[in-house]
């Protein structure tokens, strides 16, 4: 739920969803298929083909867009190809997995308590203070180019996550570095949330 929910809150500027879970297929794809798991690796590469085309007419400018039905198909595609990658490759962390959904789930994680304990509301009303919301009007104040920095939100917040999955990725197979990372990367994100917050 964490993570269908989380694809459908991020999705809204440009390639945000669709590059993240590009990234995320793409790493489930070269573990099964480094391991032999042939029959996860063809939905997988389907998807990852999917993904491409609908990114040849949504980045940098947006002719097509997914909507909650798109978001929410690729939320579950990606929820049961992790946990079907989990079960195929038991020498792997489970909390690698936990590292790699890291963007999606601490999203919805995180607004849930934002709006419950800093908001004071309802946690299931909209608003627009999201991380990448937060950047974007970052992004807006410095560029004053409300195209430009529409996609520029994708790229920023995809190469960072990219970045810190890099660890996650040389230390699969390390439970306890996995855990402690996937910890740390809560703050992490907090870190990043309030110095935009500050920022803006």
């Amino acid at each position: 739920l964490f993570i269908i929910n989380g694809a459908n809150l991020i999705d809204g500027f440009n390639g945000l969803l669709s590059i993240h879970t590009l990234i995320i297929f793409s790493v489930l794809f070269i573990i099964n298929l480094i391991n032999g798991n042939n029959e996860i690796l063809y939905v997988l590469f389907f998807i990852i083909l999917s993904i491409l085309i609908f990114l040849k007419f949504n980045f940098p400018n947006a002719q097509i867009f997914l909507g909650d039905s798109g978001a929410y198909l690729i939320g579950i595609f990606i929820a049961l190809s992790v946990i079907k990658s989990s079960i195929l490759n038991p020498s792997i962390s489970p909390f690698f997995f936990c590292v790699l959904l890291i963007y999606l789930f601490f999203e919805v994680f995180f607004s849930f308590f934002r709006k419950i304990f800093i908001v004071r509301q309802s946690p299931l009303l909209p608003d627009g203070k999201h991380l990448h919301m937060n950047l974007y009007k970052f992004l807006l104040k410095n560029n004053k180019s409300k195209d430009n920095s529409n996609y520029r939100v994708s790229i920023y917040i995809n190469s960072i996550y990219f970045l810190l999955l890099i660890p996650a990725i040389f230390f699969m197979h390390n439970g306890l570095f996995c855990r402690y990372y996937f910890f740390l990367l809560f703050f992490v994100y907090i870190y990043f949330y309030r110095m935009l917050v500050r920022i803006i």
